[in-house]
């Protein structure tokens, strides 16, 4: 039995304990040497090696598509150490057909993320954000999910007052605590991005990541005066690109689709007043700027207007009222980006969710690859009580609950990760399911992503 742990530790550990076992240690599990021949002896030797060398063990004579269909089957983390086995098995992790593969595998199953930041304004170790993941068959429905715990992110602690959260492939941007940092919670990796970075979009054509930073003038901070792009792990330093049409005040968090990156904006008038409400359209594979009107309500500050992805299109959820327990919201969706027009309906909010919810704020996380609106506490109540996430179907206008097993109403759950004696701080909740699945890590970002 403790060969065969001894096998599995191996399997998923660094290069180093792929070495030969020292004898000393071998000779603890078999009899002395005295109580042996040699030949005895040497034949364990031979043994030993054969199961530690993957090409004895013939791993590395198997057809490579079996070999991608068992290695499609392990979980991110361990592929992570299994790139050490070989030079052979690292070349399979990290080709593009293998991470496609990995994708379509992940894809079965709905998968989302929910992240935690414990409040902390002390000193920086002290600031922590836990991502959890749940996970279920596509086209079930379940009443309550289990955690996996994936990942704590030291020295960063999410905001819900100008922070914003974002998922796209597989990969996670938030933008906190004064800075912008992208992570892997599938393989714990994660990096921080420059101080100027404002936005982060995926280029699903390129296979790119890049990030949309801004220059200001000191005389009207908050207007961009320059836009550049830096593609993350591309190898290339930050460039200029030409600007917008004309000057803007950029106001809402952004979402990628398709490859475009939207935000909110006020174009502004020649003495620098916010004039009218547009969309920014940033392509990331062409690296353009360009405008689309958009109602007025549509692009308003905080969380009283969010932009979500809706089957593929641009919407945008804006809630009534503004302030206080959500009565109802109403749903704008860019049917036509070209003649900016959009289509609008409103959606009655069942008041028995604040039955769930207890008063604490509520928002809007996005879409499930059903199209349902995901609708989640936007912090941990502070007295325990169960957790829930709303699930929100625009067309038949009904609403479901989903409860997460084991955080809100778990006093050792809150305990472990320091949410019991938060001193009076909030601890901010966010859900990262722009899409409702993940994927392993990503081939560019890897000379990019450091732990």
């Amino acid at each position: 039995m403790k060969r065969e742990d001894d096998d599995k530790d191996r399997s998923c550990s660094s290069p180093s304990n792929l070495d030969l076992i020292p004898l000393d240690l071998k000779m603890a599990t078999v009899p002395t040497k005295s109580h042996m021949k040699k030949s005895h002896q040497n034949k364990l030797e031979e043994d030993e090696k054969d199961t530690t060398n993957p090409s004895k063990l013939g791993l590395d004579s198997l057809p490579l598509d079996l070999k991608m269909a068992i290695l499609t089957r392990m979980p991110a983390k361990c592929l992570m150490k299994l790139r050490c086995v070989s030079k052979m098995w690292s070349s399979i992790i990290r080709s593009r057909g293998f991470i496609d593969s990995y994708y379509a595998m992940s894809s079965r199953q709905s998968r989302f993320v929910v992240g935690f930041s414990n409040g902390a304004f002390g000193k920086p170790e002290e600031k922590l954000t836990f991502f959890f993941s749940f996970s279920h068959d596509e086209g079930q429905e379940s009443s309550s999910l289990l955690p996996t715990f994936e990942m704590a992110m030291p020295s960063f602690l999410f905001s819900s007052f100008g922070g914003y959260c974002t998922s796209f492939h597989g990969i996670l941007t938030l933008k906190g605590d004064g800075r912008t940092v992208m992570c892997n919670p599938n393989t714990e990796q994660f990096t921080r991005l420059p101080a100027n970075t404002s936005y982060v979009g995926y280029d699903p054509i390129g296979d790119q990541y890049k990030a949309l930073c801004f220059d200001f003038d000191c005389r009207h901070p908050r207007i961009p005066t320059g836009h550049k792009v830096l593609t993350l792990g591309g190898g290339e330093g930050m460039r200029q690109i030409k600007g917008a049409p004309v000057p803007y005040r950029p106001i809402l968090p952004n979402v990628c689709i398709n490859g475009v990156l939207y935000y909110g904006a006020r174009t502004l008038s020649e003495t620098k007043d916010p004039v009218d409400p547009v969309i920014v359209c940033f392509d990331v594979r062409s690296e353009k700027l360009s405008f689309i009107k958009a109602p007025a309500v549509v692009v308003r500050w905080a969380h009283d207007s969010i932009l979500i992805e809706y089957k593929g299109k641009l919407a945008s959820i804006v809630r009534q009222p503004f302030g206080g327990h959500i009565r109802s919201f109403d749903f704008y969706i860019l049917e036509d980006p070209k003649k900016h027009e959009w289509s609008r309906q409103t959606c009655v909010f069942p008041f028995s969710v604040w039955d769930y919810v207890g008063n604490v704020q509520i928002s809007f996380f996005g879409t499930n690859k059903a199209g349902e609106i995901i609708i989640a506490p936007m912090i941990l109540s502070h007295d325990v009580r169960p957790f829930y996430i709303f699930y929100y179907n625009v067309e038949t206008k009904t609403m479901r609950r989903v409860r997460l097993l084991g955080i809100g109403d778990d006093k050792e759950f809150r305990r472990s990760y320091g949410f019991e004696n938060n001193f009076g701080n909030c601890i901010i909740c966010f859900l990262l399911a722009t899409h409702a699945y993940m994927s392993v890590l990503h081939i560019h970002t890897n000379q990019l992503i450091s732990s």
